[in-house]
């Protein structure tokens, strides 16, 4: 049974349950659909230093080859710091101008980002996400940054929510590669190079992170290849509470906000000590639950009412 709570409304004590539910699963055979990086269990790569390191053209991690063409999630904490430097700090990226993303923050516009340049460097996706002034002064926040190689675009996760997906932003449309052979780097932007412009050159105002935010190296900058990931917060249903209470000469009708199709029970008291049951089996509809307390549910003097749902 829920945890119950109290509540008062008309002289007649009635209680209320909090729900709650949460919501996994695989949303296709492609895309994995999970509340937390941890459903995902353990990363197939960790780095945890900043730095260049190899390119993860043609690379095959775990059972995963070629993994720049397959689906992709990488995941790191990072802690934003406010500032007024408008240059492009990169997060993480790998490959170049030509095929390869970056991921950046910009400390003076409070952006995030995500580019993915391929097809020559002249096709560009990138998708932006405007940090609320509490992940910029909360400390460490979660950015996930996901590729599904069938619709070839990156989707960006800012605390486990979507801020959208890559959009193309030249004519030229995106390929299914998201990194050349230049080297990666996290917290640098390794061989010179980074995705982009869409015009074969390298990101506007490039820069290293250096001290516009700090990247948490204890969980470091986690990989799982082969798998798109859809991160999504676990759905609350909203508080039970009785809504409404009707006195009629039959009784005494209440309302409360049921969801519909599930089941719930009302109960009686006199003194909040002792509970009688007058109906374990009340289905609610599209408009919530209703039960009329009439006849032999009724006591005279005070008489308190208490709707439960049991899981």
């Amino acid at each position: 049974m829920k945890t119950l709570s109290s509540s008062v409304l008309s002289g007649i004590r009635l209680g209320t349950a909090t729900l709650s539910a949460i919501l996994t699963g695989a949303a296709s055979s492609e895309t994995v659909s999970v509340s937390s990086l941890a459903d995902l269990g353990a990363p197939s790569e960790t780095v945890n230093t900043t730095g260049q390191y190899a390119t993860y053209s043609n690379r095959n991690v775990g059972d995963v080859t070629q993994v720049n063409t397959k689906d992709a999630t990488f995941a790191v904490l990072i802690d934003f710091i406010a500032g007024d430097s408008a240059v492009n700090g990169v997060i993480w990226e790998t490959g170049g101008a030509t095929i390869g993303v970056s991921v950046s923050y910009n400390q003076a516009a409070a952006t995030v980002s995500v580019y993915h340049s391929s097809n020559g460097g002249n096709a560009l996706g990138v998708v932006t996400h405007n940090l609320t002034e509490a992940q910029i002064s909360g400390g460490d926040v979660e950015v996930v940054w996901a590729y599904d190689a069938s619709e070839i675009e990156w989707e960006l996760f800012v605390d486990g929510v979507s801020c959208g997906t890559t959009s193309d932003t030249t004519a030229v449309n995106s390929q299914n590669n998201w990194s050349g052979g230049n080297a990666a780097g996290l917290s640098i932007y390794g061989g010179n190079f980074a995705a982009g412009n869409g015009d074969n050159t390298n990101l506007a105002a490039i820069a290293n992170l250096g001290d516009t935010a700090t990247i948490n190296l204890a969980s470091g900058l986690r990989f799982w290849a082969g798998t798109d990931t859809a991160l999504s917060k676990p759905t609350e249903k909203p508080e039970l509470q009785i809504e409404t209470v009707a006195v009629a000469e039959d009784g005494m009708t209440i309302t409360w906000n049921g969801q519909d199709g599930e089941v719930y029970q009302v109960w009686r008291s006199s003194d909040l000590e002792s509970w009688v049951e007058l109906d374990d089996s009340i289905l609610a509809g599209p408009e919530g639950g209703s039960y009329l307390v009439e006849g032999e549910g009724l006591i005279p003097g005070r008489m308190f009412l208490q709707v439960r749902q049991f899981e």
